[in-house]
């Protein structure tokens, strides 16, 4: 073999052990048992790669079977250098995929951040894991910890670069979150967007919408408008029906951002203006619960937010749009969907065990210094920490201390996962 082929030769070496590099994830990331994740979660993470692996090394040998004994001539040689810069190409784009999981994996060797982590995995397994066909079949979500205002997702089965599928769910918080824990909510509206999707109501919900504001006679812009916002409201909603009032208390503090910001009205924007964002959570307290500590909020929010404050441009849509929160709570409340087998979006959750009433017998519990959250699920749990912290039962930093030891414990019991 000339010289230039054995360099081309030396190119396919380096290659294959690059490319035999990806199905060494797990061994790389070495996490300890205490804050491993679980085997089927492993599992599905190496099986992609060990697909995508295969995939490249099947092309890649393909490639050297066919072209490297021809290395002598030129022409072979320059095809055969193209098609390694191909390989090189879709290689770099398949690490993609190794270092997202690298980065997200080697947070847990932190030992708090880690055990923190692990207790955010089972919150939102909680958020999503509810007796429906569609959402027996979800991996467990693995949550990690990256720069930003608010949180994100990866949803399972997005195509990443390289021709990889993302396997599990992944949800970004910023790590802010992990020091106001009473608004971990954000990982419930996350896995609403992943349950939205596998339910099908990503697409019925803005038709829901639009039937019902036709029939209340609402003009086409507020139809347009609400079906647009549909994709962030029913999220927002999928976390109310886990969260009772964490959701409400947590949004109004997240969105309490300066006047231009809540009161902007896009026509490509799925966010709904802040304004309006707000005050449909109290919406829903008030239609399941009556009054409430949700009054006090309301008016404290619509003190800080005076509709004068309002640009212009938005002040009539959104006086307009204020107008339909009670009725687009009411289809969200009540609306009986087909891809529900004709239920409810709350008949997915048990909403009594989130009554204000309920709340406040467990959280009087705390005042003999021994919190008892016994039989309710993680995601309610939020509600008695939001209803401690509004009753100033607990100052921040106890507070803070009481919920890092909960978290902790959630993440614990991972040891009982599958």
């Amino acid at each position: 073999m000339s010289r230039n082929g054995r360099s081309l030769a030396r190119r396919i070496d380096s290659l294959r052990i690059r490319i035999d590099t990806l199905s060494s994830l797990r061994k790389l990331v070495d996490l300890p048992p205490e804050s491993d994740i679980a085997e089927r979660q492993w599992s599905v993470i190496t099986s992609e790669l060990n697909l995508v692996e295969a995939r490249l090394l099947s092309r890649l040998k393909k490639v050297a079977r066919e072209h490297l004994p021809h290395a002598n001539d030129l022409g072979a040689r320059r095809q055969l250098n193209g098609l390694l810069g191909a390989l090189e190409l879709q290689l770099s784009n398949t690490f993609t995929f190794f270092d997202t999981y690298m980065d997200v994996l080697t947070q847990r060797h932190t030992r708090e951040l880690g055990g923190l982590l692990a207790g955010c995995d089972v919150l939102a397994w909680d958020g999503i894991s509810k007796d429906h066909p569609a959402l027996a079949i979800v991996e467990r979500p693995l949550v990690y910890c990256d720069r930003g205002f608010g949180a994100s997702t990866l949803r399972e089965g997005v195509r990443l670069p390289g021709r990889a599928f993302n396997p599990i769910p992944l949800i970004q918080i910023p790590y802010s979150r992990l020091k106001e824990k009473y608004n971990l909510t954000s990982i419930l509206h996350e896995v609403g967007h992943e349950a939205m999707v596998r339910l099908g109501l990503v697409k019925t919900l803005p038709h829901a919408f639009r039937s019902a504001l036709a029939k209340a006679g609402a003009p086409a812009t507020m139809s347009d408008l609400f079906a647009l916002w549909s994709s962030e409201i029913g999220p927002d909603f999928w976390t109310f029906c886990a969260s009772g009032i964490a959701e409400a208390g947590a949004i109004r503090e997240i969105l309490a951002l300066p006047p231009n910001h809540c009161f902007k009205v896009s026509w490509t924007d799925p966010h709904p203006p802040p304004y309006l964002r707000v005050l449909l959570s109290f919406e829903w307290c008030r239609q399941v619960w009556g009054s409430g500590l949700w009054n006090e909020w309301e008016k404290e929010w619509l003190e800080l937010y005076p509709l004068e404050r309002a640009p212009a441009e938005s002040l009539e849509i959104i006086k307009r749009a204020k107008q339909y929160l009670p009725l687009v709570s009411r289809v969200l409340l009540h609306g009986r969907f087909r891809a529900l087998s004709g239920k409810a979006i709350p008949d997915l959750f048990n909403l009594a065990a989130l009554a204000p009433s309920e709340l406040q017998r467990i959280a009087r519990s705390a005042e003999s210094g021994a919190l008892n959250l016994t039989g309710l699920p993680p995601s309610a749990h939020l509600a008695v920490f939001r209803l401690l912290r509004e009753q100033g039962r607990l100052k921040e930093e106890s507070i803070d201390a009481t919920m890092t030891k909960w978290l902790l414990r959630l993440g614990k019991k991972r040891q009982g996962r599958h």
